[in-house]
């Protein structure tokens, strides 16, 4: 009944939404004919307009003055307006330029020249709190405007990939509900959050990533510590602002777009096929036998490769799962493998090409008093995996008034609503992603009256040592993950002029998130080997329900000032007041004892009432933070440039005795350009400008109330005599000066502009260093305590690097031009300090197998395993059996001085070393392998990352590409702990087939022999078998468009622009990774563990068409 309702709600949306647009539609076709038909007498002008180099400009308003009658240019620069007037006077306008006023009088035909407006072309950055020149930073900002974000992307994340030099952005998933990873200049916290924070128009925090991309007027990220210092105590990660596109007087202007796109696999990973696995599935059996045999002493020849089940049993004096053979794939008794029945491919049984729509349409304009902008954006992007998708509704109001000359006000208001269907990640009896992977090609996905087939792995991995694994879309189909979610931003300013060049400015603003998350997993699938409906199965059926509720609110007041004296002595500033409050309500209900499938939610009552339980993730915490901030510009003849600024928070997730944190930066320019010398030298073709700067960050992200004390619950305890009574204790201790983790960071820059701005480029390099990093510092037990949560003060993590940014106008031509952009970044992460703190070893992905570790004087989480030296080859038994008669089995070690003859045994496994095994390097040299030879065996951080934008034009063709990349870092292959270790209890990658199988055949030197035991190769759960090289080159983005020349000519001015245009996201990936995608991050940006791949959702190519229509 709900499914139902949902659909026919979802139904409605759609046709109301429909019937809106098309409504909206016509009626600003109304309100364009309706000023035409007004029209009092039937004049008609046409004209061009140009600059000064004589080149057309696109896009620029003319406007008859008085009325809102107007037109934009074509892509030649021409204009045909009707006007009312002869006598009257044309508003000629450009960004960049300087607004003209050209009588009408008797001509027919103007030639209008726009000549630049030096103040207004210096592009503008928000800085917090603040605009300014590009020209007049000082610190290390990073600007994309809306014309250079790739807007055929569905999210704000992808469309910035590769554009931002020093910014890494990660597409770590292909799934439509899934944003990008951003980290600025690194990794610089150990167990607080290094996600930078996000400001959009002016509000902190509410990290709304499903934002309409096409609602962006341009995001500026503050890279270095001095420009995010304004942020205070939550910056450490760099900031990243957004603007949204906001009303300019002119007529009113009506945009329409609308996208249609095939999603599919970007990349479908290269598996066995059931004759291969097969054959892998026999041999893995049958070295198991012979290696059990041996190792048990027992007489071995290969003949006994035609033993049954049952005389295997037999021989090995008990049943062994890992040698039975089921006879449908092995003819005993000629030792010959059976082709299978089936031949499942079961990725292109999960994956699907997904259908995508979007529209988005937006109203804009105003008068010199009032400005609005007004849009709305629907997307349906179904996902790659049956079952998956999003649905997303984004409005978006913004309105500027002029209340007077001095008195502006002005509101945003914003609203996204997302209705998701997720599917479960990670190991493949939870996961199908995996699970498409793991289950084996032998197996039929359907049964032959369409339903799925189930079970039947699982049923025989008692017997036959398979995984105990469902149907991978049975389980994506029949689990149910729904997550609908609303958030509503309102904000509403006003900026008063006290006096000439003084600004007060409030900004009231609130933000609203409500979601809720529901899960089934249903009886109607296995549970292990357990079959669908079983008693097992229906124990294993639980739901789980979750409410959230978060609440924000923000009040900041700000004075600005701005003021040069004779273009000499140039002053800005700010300063300002904020507080705010946010609070977050949890609540989340987990529910079993569910007999069947009917009632599937919670509040359904579908569950057994009495099995109700809440979850640790319930409860409700509220947070205030006040600051107090400002920052001073002066610039001495736009040639000396120096900006201070300073913040103090006071928040009530800092301890009592630590409640305010202070936060200084300082920064310095020159712009030796200005020089005369310089001038003298060069001339006024290029630009130089040097900067430096200093500054204080902090990360906040310490959680709640850690400060404060608490009791156990009431349990019960023996006093005295032995009586049992109720009783509480104290729980871990807590530090009452808790506080931010802090970053200090010294950047140097330049920016040199060549050929007249034809080449420009911007390098920075910088060094942070992170410090007072919070930990469990471990205390003795006798205080009634093991640990307590705190900064230590020693501690240091240090981010040293570079970033560089080239931008090229190389063709610019009124028919054609073509500019490219580059950018490179590198940065070095080590701890210099833990303060005290012991090295963390930590697991990354399969269970509790360690695959990180973080110590002093390495970077943060680098890879912690064996490394393997090569492959045991029949040459190597003779020197093996050698080491065998000084080897002391019951210690476990060689005589002291002992030199090795053959490869190092291995610890982790009684099996002995046999030809075709893995053989690992014995780092302190005692004779075996064991934990004391595990040693940093790789990086999961890149040596640089880089991006490539390339645009280009021919007349009314315009093309665009965009690339990125990583070199130098490594996965860790998760996943091949299942479907790369050669034991066929899954199924593999397809270069298994490569594997050691004799000396006659010994495959490709690197891959091991197959065993369904353990041997030590397959034993120890990580080296640098299951590393893979990271390095990609991307295109991320492909665009062909095509712009309707006369347009406006042909329609009678009711389409001003129409734009045809085909896309590609994602159209290939150059990597030597075997995995669906090397910017995988299994561990959702946990500092730790990063690198790793094990079940994530695979990234998505995306086939696009799009119209774009102006009114």
């Amino acid at each position: 009944m709900f499914m139902n309702s949902f659909n026919s709600f979802s139904y409605c949306k759609k046709r109301s939404f429909k019937l809106l647009s098309a409504l909206l539609l016509i009626g600003c076709l109304s309100f364009t004919n309706l000023s035409y038909a007004d029209v009092v007498q039937h004049s008609v002008i046409e004209g061009i307009v140009v600059d000064a180099q004589n080149a057309p400009i696109i896009g620029a308003n003319i406007i008859e003055k008085g009325t809102t009658n107007g037109i934009i240019s074509d892509l030649d620069g021409k204009f045909s307006l009707q006007v009312s007037n002869r006598n009257g006077v044309l508003v000629v306008s450009y960004i960049g330029y300087i607004t003209q006023e050209v009588s009408i009088g008797n001509a027919n035909n103007i030639r209008i020249v726009l000549e630049e407006d030096v103040q207004q072309l210096e592009e503008m950055v928000v800085v917090g709190y603040q605009t300014m020149r590009k020209t007049d930073l000082t610190g290390a900002v990073a600007s994309i405007k809306a014309g250079e974000l790739n807007l055929t992307t569905p999210s704000v994340g992808q469309s910035m990939v590769g554009k931002v030099p020093g910014v890494q952005i990660s597409q770590v998933s292909g799934a439509p509900y899934v944003g990008t990873k951003i980290r600025v200049r690194g990794t610089a916290s150990i167990n607080a959050s290094s996600d930078p924070l996000y400001v959009i128009d002016g509000y902190p925090s509410n990290e709304d990533i499903f934002l309409n991309p096409n609602d962006i007027e341009s995001i500026e990220v503050l890279k270095d510590a001095a420009s995010a210092a304004i942020y205070g105590s939550r910056a450490a990660g760099g900031v990243v602002l957004i603007t949204t596109k906001r009303g300019k007087e002119g007529k009113t202007q009506v945009n329409y777009d609308y996208q249609f796109g095939i999603t599919q696999l970007a990349k479908k990973i290269d598996m066995l096929n059931a004759m291969e696995f097969a054959e892998l599935y026999v041999d893995g059996r049958n070295n198991n036998y012979k290696n059990l045999m041996v190792n048990a002493g027992k007489a071995w020849d290969d003949s006994m490769f035609s033993d049954t089940n049952e005389k295997r049993a037999e021989r090995l004096g008990a049943s062994n799962s890992g040698v039975n053979i089921p006879d449908f794939l092995y003819d005993f008794e000629n030792q010959k493998v059976l082709k299978p029945e089936y031949d499942t491919d079961w990725q292109d049984e999960l994956y699907r090409n997904a259908p995508t729509h979007r529209h988005n349409i937006s109203i804009s304009g105003g008068s010199n008093k009032v400005k609005y902008q007004i849009s709305l954006g629907y997307q349906d992007q179904e996902g790659i995996i049956v079952t998956t998708g999003q649905k997303r509704l984004n409005v978006r109001s913004n309105i500027d008034i002029d209340v007077n000359k001095r008195l502006k006000v002005g509101t945003s208001l914003a609203s996204t609503s997302t209705w998701n269907r997720e599917v479960r990640e990670g190991r493949f009896h939870i996961g199908p992603i995996l699970g498409a992977l793991v289950y084996a090609p032998i197996f039929k996905p359907y049964n032959e009256d369409g339903s799925f087939a189930k079970n039947e792995m699982g049923s025989m991995s008692s017997m036959y040592a398979l995984q105990s694994i469902e149907n991978p879309v049975a389980l994506a189909s029949e689990t149910k993950i729904n997550r609908n979610g609303v958030r509503n931003t309102y904000n509403v300013f006003g900026t008063y002029e006290l006096v000439d060049n003084l600004f007060l400015k409030a900004n009231l603003g609130t933000y609203n998130f409500t979601e809720k998350y529901e899960f089934y997993q249903p009886t109607s699938l296995s549970s292990g080997r357990y079959p669908p409906y079983s008693p097992q199965a229906i124990a294993a059926a639980y739901a789980r329900a979750k409410n959230t509720n978060v609440s924000d609110y923000l009040g900041e007041f700000t004075l600005n000032y701005n003021k040069s004296f004779n273009d000499i002595h140039n002053f800005s500033g700010v300063a300002g007041y904020s507080l705010q409050y946010h609070k977050n309500d949890v609540l989340e209900v987990n529910a079993k004892g569910f007999q069947d499938d009917h009632i599937t939610e919670v509040t359904g009552h579908g569950a057994d009432p009495s099995d109700l339980s809440l979850t640790n993730s319930t409860g409700k915490s509220i947070w205030t933070i006040i600051s107090y901030f400002t920052r001073l510009n002066y610039n001495y003849q736009n040639r000396y440039y120096l900006t201070a600024s300073f913040r103090g928070d006071a928040s009530s997730l800092f301890g009592p005795k630590n409640r305010w944190g202070y936060f200084p930066s300082v920064s310095a320019a020159w712009n030796i350009s200005n020089e005369p010398f310089y001038k003298n030298a060069f001339g006024n073709n290029s630009i130089l400008k040097l900067r430096a700067s200093w500054g204080r960050s902090g990360n906040n992200d310490i959680g709640n109330y850690n400060f404060i004390q608490v009791m156990s619950s009431p349990e019960g305890t023996v006093f005295g005599n032995g009586s049992l009574a109720p009783a509480m204790y104290p729980l871990d201790f807590k530090d009452e000066y808790l506080g931010w983790e802090s970053t200090s960071q010294f950047n140097t820059g330049a920016d040199l502009s060549l050929f007249n701005g034809r080449l420009a480029v911007s390098a920075n390099y910088y060094n942070s260093l992170t410090f007072d990093l919070l930990f469990d510092q471990t205390i003795s037990a006798l205080s009634g305590s093991t640990k307590m949560l705190t900064n230590l003060r020693e501690s240091k993590i240090r981010n040293r690097g570079f970033d560089l940014q080239l931008d090229g106008r190389i063709l610019a031509h009124k028919d054609y031009d073509l500019t490219i952009g580059a950018n490179t970044s590198a940065n070095r992460n080590k701890v210099l300090d833990l303060g005290g703190a012991s090295t963390i070893i930590t697991n990354g992905a399969e269970r509790s197998y360690k695959t990180h570790i973080t110590m002093e004087g390495q970077p943060i989480g680098m890879f912690y395993g064996f490394k393997v030296l090569g492959i045991v080859r029949e040459s190597d038994m003779a020197n093996i059996a050698e080491d065998d008669k000084h080897y002391n089995e019951a210690t476990k070690s060689f005589p002291e001085g002992y030199k090795l003859k053959g490869p190092a045994r291995s610890l982790s496994q009684s099996i002995k070393l046999q030809p075709g095994d893995l053989y690992f390097e014995d780092v302190n040299g005692d004779g075996v392998v064991d934990d004391d030879d595990k040693a940093i065996i790789g990086s999961p951080h890149p040596d640089f990352i880089f991006g490539i934008n390339i645009n280009g034009r021919y007349k009314n063709i315009d093309l665009s590409a965009s690339f990125n990349g990583s070199v130098g870092n490594e996965v860790l292959d998760g996943q091949d702990y299942y479907i790369f270790n050669m034991e066929g209890s899954g199924n593999q990658y397809k270069e298994v087939t490569q594997r050691y199988r004799n000396e006659q055949n010994p495959g490709n030197g690197r891959i091991y022999k197959a065993s369904r035991g353990g041997t030590q190769s397959n034993s120890t759960r990580l080296s640098t078998f299951y590393l893979q090289d990271g390095s990609f080159l991307r295109m991320t983005n492909l665009t062909l468009g095509y712009s309707l020349p006369a347009i406006a000519k042909y329609t009678r001015n009711n389409i001003q622009k129409l734009r045809l245009y085909l896309a590609i996201d994602n159209p290939f990936t150059l990597t030597k990774y075997k995995g669906y995608n090397p910017e995988v991050d299994y561990n959702n940006g946990a500092n730790l563990t990063p690198g790793v791949d094990y079940g994530k959702y695979p990234l998505v190519r995306a086939y696009n068409f799009g119209i774009q229509l102006t009114f």
